[in-house]
């Protein structure tokens, strides 16, 4: 469970460094070089749920928790360094992410979310075959859609509260994110079949 938590807590902060040069770049530069954040998950081997959440067998579920759980930790973490930024536009953009999570039905985080899960299992598939065109396209492609990808949105809520205060509506928008993202993870492997998606050329 130390690996596990050391290893999820590096995730969870890989992808805080990744949202916060979104959020001080904003557009797409800032999307773009958000594929750091996957990309260095995936070098390092670091456990993020959006990464294994398509690959463990389904009755790993308890792992699951405790992966998203210790990637919050690591966004947290992460998100801490806001508090020292006097870049107003890191601000706008995070107001702007707030915003549209805070509006959002909880029905509507939860579908479009299934896009960024399947973005990110087909993500995952191509870089374990030396392939990171998935990877440095799909990232970009969930963001510049608005679509909602839970551990970022950890950090974003974790920096929007550490400056302004956390709200109780904040888990609430955070859940179906949460299973929207695992039921996209899940989709390529299904539809796939287990053959073609378990073979490496």
């Amino acid at each position: 469970m130390k690996e596990l938590a050391r290893l999820a807590i590096f995730a969870g902060a890989l992808i805080g460094i990744g949202g916060l040069i979104y959020l001080n770049l904003g557009g797409l530069a800032g999307a773009a070089l958000f594929a750091f954040g996957l990309a260095a998950v995936i070098i390092c081997r670091a456990q993020l749920f959006t990464g294994k959440a398509g690959y463990l067998p389904y009755r790993d579920w308890p792992r699951l928790i405790a992966i998203i759980a210790f990637n919050a930790v690591g966004c947290l973490l992460l998100a801490t360094l806001t508090l020292y930024s006097t870049n107003e536009q890191l601000f706008t953009n995070l107001d702007k992410i707030i915003l549209a999570r805070q509006t959002a039905s909880w029905h509507a985080i939860l579908v479009t979310a299934i896009g960024t899960g399947a973005i990110m299992t087909i993500a995952v598939f191509g870089a374990l075959r030396k392939n990171f065109i998935p990877l440095l396209l799909g990232v970009p492609v969930f963001i510049l859609c608005g679509l909602p990808h839970c551990v970022a949105d950890a950090f974003y809520y974790a920096a929007k509260g550490l400056n302004d205060g956390f709200g109780w509506w904040m888990l609430g928008a955070w859940w179906p994110a949460i299973i929207g993202n695992y039921i996209g993870c899940n989709l390529p492997r299904i539809l796939m079949g287990k053959a073609n998606f378990e073979r490496i050329e």
